[in-house]
């Protein structure tokens, strides 16, 4: 049997003759089956990393989405808040104006009074007068 090994020939445990030495056929086999192992769990693991990839993804379309109705929200405040600054300074400048004007009618109102105690005045004095 001895010799057999040296020539690279081997007998099995049912006996027959084989190329290979058994105790590396069992090592191969389990090697084989581990081997197989591996390659469904990395299958497993490369199907859960396309997963994930894909529902990265859509989670980042989901926040670019809500990011940009995000900025569009904040643009629509700063415009309102410009157009009630603009509208505030409109009714500023028309309270200044009508308060010029009020001003205004007040000076023409006393001096109509004025006017008006003068002529009444020399109506008064013209009647006193021709009578």
């Amino acid at each position: 049997m001895e010799e057999l090994h040296k020539v690279g020939l081997f007998i099995d445990d049912i006996y027959r003759l084989r190329v290979e030495n058994p105790v590396l056929i069992g090592n191969k086999i389990k090697v084989k089956q581990e081997c197989l192992k591996y390659s469904k769990n990395l299958k497993i693991f490369k199907k859960l990393a396309y997963n994930f990839c894909k529902v990265s993804k859509l989670f980042a379309k989901d926040v670019d989405k809500e990011k940009l109705l995000g900025i569009g929200t904040q643009n629509h405040l700063k415009t309102i808040s410009y157009q009630r600054q603009s509208e505030h300074q409109v009714f500023r400048n028309e309270i200044f104006e009508k308060t010029v004007e009020l001003e205004r009618l007040k000076i023409e109102l006393q001096y109509m009074q004025r006017i008006e105690s003068d002529q009444n005045e020399i109506i008064n004095n013209f009647f006193v007068n021709q009578y």
